[in-house]
């Protein structure tokens, strides 16, 4: 299996999620071509094993939506996804022997899909939420995404459990939208919209659930197989505390010693291996915080306050100061000018 190239200095995704896109929409009476347009990525790069810039492929979801004027585009293409898009990461988790198994491979090891959004996995007092969240600072925020990742999770535990497994609960980060029934119809339970974060909570019996192809053997070999990305990812040092920080920050874990942690480094390791790539972890978490802050004020159902705790500032002022630094605005007057419509 092969990786995104992590020296390229630009966040790359997995293209195996589009593969389906053209025969959608096929259905909808539009040409592949007239989505493409424009975001510098072929027909010939939308193959399992190839890797298209980040933001192009939000771009592609975006061109699809305006195109063909359906705005659950996201959620139509992501339920037409399945495990074995994911290669040897979906094998797996098909043969883990618990859900809460499979779910925990697939957070672990996303990064060898996507260097531009990341899948976590985050307490929720007795239960988990199984989170998506985009980092990179070269896109503007897409809806369109998050609903493709919902529909994508609530698909693969259908598929992983043979439909006995679905969320608990939808999260979502944006607004309550004038049409709410095809997200209740996704994992036919409450949706919660105007959230800190997007994705599906599950409760610890799911997380028990043994799931019906368990194989330990193929589990292992596949695992094996995704040895070598996961390698390569830990190469790039800043690129994987990039991908860890979108998580701890809503954990309130967004320091070094945390993510030193996580990675099983001390700390000074940790700063030595970012110091030998050029850069230093407070200017990757300012990356990270930016990224995620306009996310948060272009999806526009979160407060200012509520965005500086989200991104575990001490205080509102701190943020709004940050923020200016790194935008010469406030976040109200950026969210103004860049806020997308609802």
């Amino acid at each position: 299996m092969s990786g995104p190239q992590y020296n390229t200095g630009t966040a790359l995704q997995r293209a195996a999620s589009l593969i389906r896109l053209p025969g959608l929409l096929q259905e909808f009476g539009v040409g592949l071509d007239a989505v493409l347009a424009g975001t510098g990525v072929s027909e010939a790069q939308l193959r399992p094993d190839g890797f298209i810039p980040y933001a192009s492929f939000l771009a592609i979801l975006d061109n699809a939506c305006r195109a063909t004027g359906r705005e659950d585009i996201g959620m139509l293409l992501g339920e037409r996804q399945t495990l074995a898009a994911l290669g040897p990461l979906g094998t797996a988790m098909r043969h883990a022997a618990t859900l809460g198994e499979a779910i925990a491979a697939f957070a672990s090891c996303q990064i060898g899909n996507s260097t531009g959004g990341a899948v976590y996995l985050i307490r929720a007092e007795q239960d988990v939420i199984l989170g998506y969240g985009v980092y990179d600072q070269a896109v503007h925020a897409s809806p369109q995404i998050y609903d493709m990742v919902l529909a994508v999770g609530c698909k693969l535990l259908a598929e992983l459990t043979h439909g006995a497994i679905g969320p608990a609960e939808i999260l979502l980060s944006r607004p309550f939208p004038g049409e709410p029934n095809p997200y209740r119809r996704l994992g036919r339970c409450p949706v919660r919209f105007g959230q800190n974060q997007t994705g599906l909570l599950l409760t610890q019996s799911s997380l028990a659930f043994r799931l019906p192809e368990a194989d330990l053997p193929r589990h292992e070999q596949a695992l094996a197989a995704l040895g070598t990305v996961l390698e390569e990812s830990r190469q790039n040092m800043g690129g994987h505390v990039r991908h860890l920080l979108r998580s701890h920050l809503l954990m309130g874990q967004g320091n070094m010693a945390d993510v030193a942690k996580r990675l099983g480094l001390h700390p000074r390791t940790l700063r030595r291996r970012l110091q030998k790539e050029g850069t230093h972890f407070e200017a990757i978490k300012d990356e990270v915080r930016y990224g995620a802050a306009r996310e948060l004020l272009m999806l526009g159902a979160l407060g200012i306050a509520d965005i500086a705790f989200t991104l575990d500032y001490e205080s509102v002022s701190a943020f709004v100061h940050a923020f200016r630094r790194w935008s010469g605005m406030s976040p109200g007057r950026w969210r103004q000018r860049e806020s997308v419509p609802a």
